[in-house]
């Protein structure tokens, strides 16, 4: 196949470089047109690639998604990243590169929905989720607070860890978000320490918020945590530490359209931060989705999306 590799070059270890890479697609037969996410490869999508192949995390893969939807250009995901979340639900995580490329020629084709967030900041296409509360405050944190370290400590084992010690001495510490929130005809008011709108069930470092999702079925999965269930999520958030794979029993609301309406506080769109101005009027936030707007390849010896069981709303 013609493979456009978009690869992030900060992101993973040695055995993740470029020509490393490269040289395993070539290994397997294909046709390799290289492109640094650092740089304007989405010039490279006028050759019209069979296959656009990221190496990278959740950030990489998320960018190239937005740029590939609706085009029918097939994505396949070498996770490199931190969290690997979209690699996680298609059940990509864990298995060399080599392997996942092998895997390539008897794929299938999985689709996946693509979320849209409107406010003051335009309309932005998001992948994994839009939210405010203890994710968004994770994020500053992270990103311009005191906990810069996260991002410079070695391995994704030590990052993540970091990172969940992070968002526990948020919870600790935050303050409930007042908030309205309609989900299609449902509306729902009350102060909340956890707002995430999500495309496929998980955000953040690796937190399995809305396990059961169908990431395809054209609906958005909505979690609240409420402003007095800040000791059971701290729990849940202990077991999360001790177990990579525990998913925290939160109820899970479903709806195809989403209006948030909250003070005026940062919101994340996947691991971009939106600050508001200084102001008193409230944020209004409309989220929608764009049913199977995206394709990926998954190689038939990797595991299907876990999809147990669902709450009902």
């Amino acid at each position: 196949m013609r493979v456009l590799l978009v690869h992030n070059p900060g992101s993973g270890d040695d055995d993740h470089a470029k020509d490393r890479l490269v040289e395993l697609l070539a290994q397997a037969g294909h046709q390799v047109t290289y492109a640094s996410s650092r740089g304007r490869w989405q010039l490279q999508l006028e050759r019209h690639p069979e296959l656009v192949a990221v190496a990278g995390g959740d950030g990489t893969v998320s960018e190239v998604a937005r740029a590939t939807a609706r085009r029918g250009i097939p994505i396949a995901i070498l996770p490199t990243g931190t969290a690997n979340n979209i690699a996680q639900w298609f059940g990509l995580a864990g298995i060399a590169h080599a392997d996942l490329i092998r895997g390539w020629e008897h794929a299938t084709r999985a689709p996946l929905d693509l979320g849209v967030a409107c406010g003051p900041w335009g309309s932005c296409e998001f992948l994994e989720s839009v939210g405010l509360g203890l994710l968004s405050q994770m994020i500053s944190e992270i990103d311009t607070g005191h906990s810069g370290y996260v991002n410079e400590l070695e391995g994704r084992t030590a990052r993540l860890a970091a990172a969940l010690d992070v968002l526990g001495g948020v919870l600790r510490r935050a303050h409930p978000v007042e908030c309205e929130i309609r989900m299609d005809d449902q509306v729902v008011t009350g102060q909340y320490l956890l707002v995430e709108v999500l495309n496929f069930g998980a955000a953040g470092p690796n937190l399995r918020l809305a396990p059961h999702a169908d990431g395809a079925d054209g609906r958005l999965d909505v979690v609240l945590v409420k402003g007095d269930e800040r000791q059971w999520f701290e729990t849940q958030l202990t077991a999360v530490r001790q177990d990579p794979s525990h998913a925290a029993a939160l109820r899970v609301h479903h709806a195809r359209t989403v209006t948030i309406r909250s003070e005026r506080l940062p919101l994340h769109l996947d691991d971009t931060l939106w600050t508001p101005d200084s102001g008193t009027s409230p944020v209004i936030t409309d989220v929608s989705v764009q049913p199977g707007v995206l394709t990926f390849l998954v190689p038939g010896d990797s595991q299907t999306p876990i999809r147990p069981l669902q709450w009902t709303d």
